[in-house]
């Protein structure tokens, strides 16, 4: 069968119309070049669609039946067609976004989400909350499209990242701790606090890495009571009497009875900071977009300390 959509274009216009000369002004075309058209269209069918009625014309009983059905192959064309367009510039599709534990308490990280939501209705995001050490293959192997996790930055080369969010340190301890009534907290007075730290984890090694150079500077060792597979653990144990910790910022929103949050001061300051990770050269362009919506976010913010 050689249809053309031309042909459901034609014959809809004069279905429409009722009225072959009024058809052929709408749709531009000359009125014999329109009639051989409706007459090529039968010829395929096998059956006339359109009889004379007196001095005008009228839908034969196939015409009736064909009309609605032509009509709604237009219509998903018409709606392939935007689909189509809406995706090709990343206006619609899917995206799927890893974060870390710590990532997802970060405000910028929820608000470029939420912004993101709002300025692309018709993406649809799916969200997965993982370890960095997960995050990463999964990028890789594609099962996600971007990443929102600690520094440092994984070494393969088939990704690529930016910074995003740089921020300090606070220190997590009970509300009856005597340091508790301070609004900010030394490095040097935590040398003989027990502390409870993540472990294992590339990011949780780098942190232990920044709290260990930075004590031997101010000629202490970090006492470590406990180590936790994450960092609400950490705040837990906290609350449970068992020590101090020291967590990123962004972990100042988790609320805990029985624990108080204070910055940690330091000299230099004591920093972590909060990636983007993306595959290098995803040409996907709803990827592109959200990756410059988090350039955006940050510069406008001024949340990254890099250039």
């Amino acid at each position: 069968m050689n249809m053309e959509l031309r042909h459901l274009r034609y014959f809809c216009a004069v279905a429409e119309e009722m009225h072959v000369t009024r058809a052929a002004e709408r749709l531009r075309v000359a009125q014999s070049a329109l009639t051989q058209q409706i007459k090529a269209l039968e010829a395929e069918l096998h059956t006339p669609l359109l009889r004379r009625a007196g001095r005008g014309i009228e839908l034969t009983e196939a015409g009736v039946a064909f009309w609605p059905e032509a009509r709604a192959v237009l219509e998903r064309v018409r709606s392939a067609v935007l689909i189509a367009q809406e995706t090709g510039r990343g206006f619609a599709g899917r995206i799927t976004i890893g974060l870390t534990e710590t990532a997802s308490f970060a405000t910028p990280v929820t608000a470029v989400l939420k912004e993101a939501r709002e300025r692309w209705p018709c993406v649809e995001f799916n969200l997965i909350q993982a370890r960095s050490n997960d995050l990463v293959p999964a990028l890789v192997d594609r099962r996600i499209d971007v990443a929102f996790m600690r520094s440092p930055a994984p070494e393969i080369d088939t990704l690529t990242w930016r910074p995003f969010l740089t921020e300090g340190l606070v220190v997590v301890l009970p509300d009856t701790h005597p340091l508790a009534s301070r609004r900010s907290i030394e490095l040097s007075e935590l040398g003989a606090e027990p502390l409870i730290l993540p472990r294992g984890r590339t990011s949780d090694r780098a942190m232990r890495n920044l709290i260990s150079a930075a004590f031997e500077k101010v000629g202490c060792t970090p006492k470590i009571a406990q180590e936790t597979p994450e960092y609400i653990m950490a705040i837990n144990l906290v609350a449970a009497g068992i020590g101090l910790s020291v967590v990123p910022a962004a972990l100042t929103g988790m609320r805990r009875n029985g624990v108080v949050y204070r910055p940690l001061r330091s000299t230099p300051p004591l920093l972590t900071e909060i990636i983007v990770v993306t595959r290098a050269g995803d040409p996907a362009p709803v990827t592109a977009n959200f990756i410059a919506l988090t350039s955006e976010q940050s510069l406008r913010l001024g949340l990254s300390k890099h250039p």
